[in-house]
């Protein structure tokens, strides 16, 4: 593995222990929106949102790299 994977692996673990250390139920308000949920389903969500943006983003830049 090299380094850049040794590091997003090590992140990960550090999402999911921080992820699975906050139960407690919070309110969350975006524009009308509320929602009463675990925090620990929200932080999840935002980590996948994330991955999924970090992908669709690397995605675009190897295949910008591979038609120049």
């Amino acid at each position: 593995m090299s380094l850049p994977q040794w590091i997003a692996l090590g992140l990960t673990i550090l999402a999911v222990v921080f992820i699975l250390q906050n139960r407690t139920t919070v309110r969350i308000e975006l524009f009308w929106v509320s929602v009463e949920s675990p925090l620990w389903f929200i932080l999840a969500v935002v980590f996948v949102v994330g991955w999924i943006v970090g992908v669709l983003a690397a995605r675009g830049r190897y295949r910008q790299r591979r038609t120049h």
